[in-house]
């Protein structure tokens, strides 16, 4: 690609994650979980037992509103694989097997997506995406959008 034929950075970012997205939503359909169960597991595994508000305003990000949120932990209560407690989430053991089943099946399918990738290019990558991440984006859009 030339550079007059680049793409904008915003454009190539939504495509890359299009195509990052398709082996992910094909594990996560072979293994029966939804994508929002997958990132509120992810969210628990991760991070932890976590208050129910830091979680909605975490899979906020993936377009779930807190009422969304409070129907998906329910269910995953009744699954068996969160516990629900004084406003709290927590993985059960269940919940925490489970969990790892499908983070390292997914680790294994990343591993070999990013294999095809020079991998100190892929780190560079990962070290803008985790600087961009960190940044507030109230905080991001009151300095850079300006009239």
């Amino acid at each position: 690609m030339t550079s007059s034929t680049r793409l904008p950075f915003g454009t190539a970012l939504a495509l890359a994650q299009r195509t990052l997205a398709a082996p992910l939503t094909a594990v996560l359909q072979a293994e029966r979980v939804s994508p929002p169960e997958w990132f509120a597991l992810n969210a628990l595994g991760l991070r932890g037992p976590s208050p129910v508000a830091a979680l909605a305003a975490l899979l906020a990000t993936n377009g779930l509103d807190a009422a969304a949120v409070d129907g998906l932990l329910a269910g995953l209560a009744r699954s068996g694989t969160v516990e629900l407690h004084d406003g709290a989430a927590g993985l059960t053991p269940a919940g925490a097997a489970r969990y790892a089943e499908l983070r390292d099946r997914i680790g294994a399918v990343t591993t070999r997506i990013f294999a095809q990738f020079d991998p100190d290019r892929v780190e560079t990558a990962r070290g803008l995406l985790e600087e961009i991440a960190a940044l507030d984006p109230d905080e991001l859009t009151r300095r850079t959008v300006a009239r």
